[in-house]
Formats: C-alpha cells, sequence, structure tokens
C-alpha cells in the first residue's frame, strides 16, 4: 500500500541506525533497514542480580504479530504493526504514527541463557526477562596425582 504522506520523524532512522551498529556485538551482521521495515522500537535495556531485562515500546502490535529470538549475547525483536481501517477512505491531515514491519537487534552487555527467557506484553511495552549465564565459580573438583607413564 502506498501512502503520500511520509512522517518527517523516519529521518530519525538513520541515527538509530548507527547508533545500534555502533552498539552491536557483532557489527559485521548488522545492517540498515530493509525496503520492507518501516520502523524501530524504542529500547531499554538493565541489569538486576540475575538477569537482564529487554523493554521494547511496541503501541499496537498485537501479541501474535511479535516474534521474539534469543541468542547468548543479543535478542532480535520482529512484528508487523497493522494500520486500523481503509486507508483510501481517510483523508489524513497529520500522519505521524508509523506502520508496517520492523526489526530491531539489541546486543546484550552479558550472555544469558535463551532457554530461559520470558515475555510479557502490556499496554504496548514489550518486557523480556533474561536469565544471565552464571558459571559454577563454587564447584571445586580435585585432581588426582598419578606417576609418570613411560
Amino acid at each position: 500500500m502506498v501512502r503520500k504522506i511520509k512522517p518527517i520523524s523516519r529521518v530519525i532512522r538513520i541515527e538509530t541506525e548507527i547508533e545500534r551498529i555502533h552498539r552491536a556485538a557483532a557489527p559485521r551482521r548488522e545492517r540498515f533497514l530493509d525496503w520492507d521495515e518501516n520502523w524501530i522500537p524504542r529500547v531499554d535495556v538493565y541489569e538486576k542480580a540475575e538477569d537482564i531485562v529487554v523493554e521494547a515500546e511496541v503501541p499496537g502490535v498485537g501479541q501474535s504479530d511479535l516474534v521474539i529470538t534469543v541468542q547468548s549475547g543479543r535478542v532480535e525483536i520482529k512484528g508487523m504493526k497493522k494500520e486500523r481501517g481503509s486507508p483510501e477512505r481517510i483523508r489524513y491531515l497529520r500522519l505521524e504514527r508509523e506502520f508496517g514491519s520492523f526489526r530491531r537487534l539489541v546486543a546484550l552487555p552479558a550472555a544469558v541463557v535463551p532457554e530461559r527467557a520470558k515475555a510479557f506484553l502490556d499496554n504496548g511495552v514489550l518486557t523480556i526477562q533474561l536469565k544471565k549465564y552464571l558459571p559454577e565459580e563454587d564447584k571445586k573438583t580435585v585432581v588426582a596425582i598419578h606417576k609418570d607413564e613411560e
């Protein structure tokens, strides 16, 4: 579907992509938006004692329109924000909201256990809770000493 009015806020997309590439854990795999991607959700990442939490603003996106992929060092959020109604019947006087598909890669500050990830969607905010990978530091192993074998 083609729109005649483009919001000015899309210029911010370039700055956001450049900033995201600089912070990414694997910059060689990062890329700019594809032609079918229309916007980037804003993201907050914070750390708790045993968790890393990623919060993304995805207003108007339904649970069935979201796909979350977790790897050890990053999270990928993909989805689609659909327009309401039929645009050909509407004569826009102002159009500032973004619609269409999106994809956001978030580099994580520490390794996580992907199998223990949990996600919640509440009032347009997607919250992803990730358990940090904590190696067993307290585990001790006694090594037996053997005679040299010749």
